[in-house]
């Protein structure tokens, strides 16, 4: 058995005790209660008092209750085999006030909730003509119009009851989860191995200062969820509530208010266009402010031009202040390109990339560099010089939000007065507040001097020795910055060997500074050329430089480090790699069927260069039916070897390769499923010939294998056995790469 497969085995082993949900909930007002006091009213503290009065099987129920979404609750529904007399505890709630009956103001909130059965029985209960096969929404029209006092008296109503604590119970979870949209069932995948948790930490606490931050980040994020249930009319007179233009307290605060007032000025733009650059002048949000001066702009050029002036004179947000400049340049002085635009036109370089990385752009480029290299060693080889190889790492976001995370680990977690809240929280509250040179420079100071210390009679510095010592620790930690995975300490260690540790150190505090302003748009590629570094923002044909990523390579180069734009043309490659395979299978593309047999053809420039082939032991009966149709027999993959017995010399066969087939998504499919079998990933670039020949060859009535080498008049003498298979696709490849360079 794998592992993979065993990691399964072990989750689904894993049997939660019955009434686990109540130990959760008590785990979880422990920490609310330990960590959270401070920011609990009234309310919330009555809340809590009420469910541990409750006698235990009450408890239970209350938990069963508070669990379900939304503010109402089908009574029916709540029977469990575990809760005694579970009527008697929905009873004793209603009796306590946790639970009421259904009034005319509700039946809206009810009956958007209700399915389509149950619409049908208030429409026949109330004496309603209506089709059965209508829509629901036609049934939920209907069901709106009809009086509410008929509805309020139908059965379907009576089972339905309201909680009286939704606001309070809210409020409990965004403290514990930092957020609106976690809930208890985090703790049962906890438990069963299904989601990964931070570990508990002395510095765990609330997420915030004081009850006044808590409330009001609380309250525009209530907003903000909100909004995307509204209509219209809706809209318009919720905005007469003065309460939505109060002032955010705290960071969070302001964070969730800029978000909420951005989205629903763009919600009112048509309804009410003074309304929502009203909402969009009270947003902090980049977006909110661009949108407004871009629609100012459409009125009173005057009134633009003095706030893009204010906006560059106290500059507050990089990704703003670039579209300040630009749009200023651009409208003002009479610019007829964008910075973004002419930062491609005139410092980016060239490369012509086989068209078959479209979909994968980055990947092209990386391994344009990497087949350079024979090339080069020739001719450096030849000339006496030393041969270095070029090396490309797909870096993107994953290096210097790793970089930061692991140099700043103690800092963010272990150090911070209230680093984290509960271990389900993974964002660090540094990182949250965007405060971590402002609480911790001296820390952050002394932790950067490791970037310019280094070993007698070595280039690499303590630095790495540190960041090492991090991982290894933490490894696996979810931490809300970066993500852990098998190479990044090798990336981390070459960047570090190739620069100067000075540019490291001023691009760290830069992020300590600002990390939500730089914690993405860094660029995609590493390269290692001649033993210099550079970064690479790879972009395809008609792909822009998006503002944060000129925001980031403008830091980068400000730091010290060598960065470029480079863009792409799709031009063939005669010496890229095509690797034609052909499978045969057991059936279908399915996880119960596998492989019998690879058939593997390599093409480079237009002709056959290798081949190989081997008859798989696919560790289950090979239908009849495919016997007669493959030749194909148990007897001959008996002693077959297994497909992972073969792994290793198929992929030196395939390696830089495409990978080709006729109908690929077929056999790259049953490629994936035998991979995730040895709990392995499989990626490759892949090309259909199906597709390919549908383009550069149109008209044929069939494009399947045998029709396409009769009418072309190409070799296929074993039908259905993998090498002649392949070598047929072969073919038609070689044919679609002969057009491509008539083309």
């Amino acid at each position: 058995m794998t592992n993979k497969a065993s990691g399964v085995a072990k989750v689904r082993s894993l049997v939660l005790p019955e009434k686990y949900y109540l130990d959760h909930f008590f785990e979880f007002i422990r920490f609310t209660e330990s960590h959270c006091a401070s920011l609990l009213l009234p309310e919330h503290l009555t809340f809590i008092r009420k469910f541990k009065r409750l006698p235990y099987n009450t408890q239970c129920m209350f938990v069963r209750v508070v669990n379900r979404k939304g503010p109402l609750i089908a009574c029916s529904k709540f029977n469990y085999a575990e809760i005694e007399a579970c009527q008697t505890q929905l009873d004793i709630l209603q009796e306590l006030g946790i639970l009421r009956s259904l009034t005319f103001k509700d039946i809206p909130s009810l009956l958007s909730g209700l399915n389509k059965m149950q619409l049908a029985e208030l429409l026949s209960g109330s004496g309603i003509v209506f089709k059965k096969s209508a829509a629901k929404s036609e049934l939920f029209a209907l069901v709106c119009d009809a009086d509410p006092k008929h509805i309020a008296q139908h059965n379907i109503c009576s089972d339905f009851k309201i909680k009286t604590f939704v606001q309070e119970w809210q409020y409990l979870l965004f403290l514990f989860f930092g957020n609106l949209n976690s809930a208890l069932d985090k703790f049962s995948m906890r438990d069963l191995g299904v989601l990964k948790t931070r570990q508990k930490s002395p510095q765990q606490g609330p997420g915030f200062d004081c009850i006044e931050e808590a409330q009001s980040a609380f309250y525009f994020a209530c907003q903000k969820q909100a909004l995307a249930l509204l209509d219209g009319q809706v809209l318009l007179e919720l905005t007469d509530n003065a309460e939505l233009k109060q002032r955010p307290i705290g960071s969070i605060a302001t964070e969730y208010a800029a978000h909420f007032w951005y989205e629903l000025g763009c919600a009112l733009l048509a309804i009410d266009k003074e309304k929502a650059l009203a909402f969009w002048q009270l947003s902090s949000h980049q977006k909110a402010q661009e949108r407004l001066i871009r629609e100012i702009y459409k009125s009173d050029k005057a009134q633009a031009k003095f706030a893009l002036e204010a906006i560059l004179s106290a500059p507050k947000d990089d990704e703003l202040s670039l579209f300040a400049f630009d749009f200023y340049q651009r409208k003002f002085n009479q610019k007829k390109l964008s910075v973004r635009t002419q930062r491609l036109r005139e410092h980016s370089r060239k490369l012509y990339i086989d068209e078959v990385y479209k979909d994968r752009v980055e990947l092209g480029v990386k391994r344009y560099y990497e087949d350079m290299q024979p090339n080069r060693a020739q001719d450096s080889c030849s000339s006496g010089d030393e041969c270095l190889a070029i090396l490309a790492y797909r870096t993107e976001n994953r290096l210097f939000r790793a970089l930061f995370g692991l140099t700043f680990w103690h800092e963010l977690f272990n150090e911070a007065t209230r680093a984290t809240g509960s271990e389900f929280e993974r964002r660090p509250r540094l990182v949250k507040e965007n405060c971590l040179y402002e609480e911790l420079s001296e820390q952050v100071e002394s932790r950067l001097k490791l970037f310019t210390q280094y070993k007698n009679g070595s280039n690499t510095s303590f630095a790495m020795r540190y960041i090492t010592q991090i991982a290894s620790r933490y490894y696996g930690q979810p931490n809300g910055i970066f993500h852990w995975h098998s190479d990044m300490l090798e990336i981390v260690g070459m960047f570090l060997q190739h620069v100067d540790g000075q540019w490291v150190v001023n691009h760290l505090r830069a992020m300590a500074k600002n990390y939500q302003g730089l914690k993405d748009g860094y660029p995609d590629l590493m390269v290692i050329e001649d033993n210099q570094l550079r970064f690479e923002e790879v972009k395809a044909p008609g792909d822009q430089l998006r503002a944060n990523q000129l925001v980031s390579i403008d830091a980068l180069q400000s730091a010290g480090f060598d960065v470029g734009v480079c863009q792409v043309e799709w031009r063939y490659n005669p010496q890229q790699p095509y690797v034609v395979i052909d499978v045969e299978t057991t059936g279908g593309c399915k996880p119960g069927h596998r492989i019998t047999e690879i058939g593997a053809v390599k093409v480079i420039n237009g002709k056959v260069v290798d081949s190989w082939s081997s008859l798989i032991n696919p560790q289950r009966r090979v239908p009849h039916f495919i016997t007669r149709l493959t030749g194909i027999s148990n007897e001959m993959v008996e002693d077959a070897p297994l497909f992972c017995e073969v792994l290793d010399t198929l992929e030196a066969f395939m390696q830089n390769g495409i990978f080709v087939a006729h109908n690929v998504n077929f056999d790259y499919g049953f490629f994936k499923l035998e991979y995730e079998r040895l709990d392995r990933t499989f990626s490759m670039p892949k090309l259909c010939t199906v597709r390919e020949m549908r383009k550069y060859y149109p008209g044929s009535k069939s494009y399947a294998l045998g029709k396409l080498t009769k009418e072309y008049g190409l070799s296929l003498d074993h039908h259905h056995r993998a090498l002649c298979d392949a070598k047929a696709a072969a073919e038609l490849l070689i044919m679609v790469i002969e057009k491509k360079q008539v083309l």
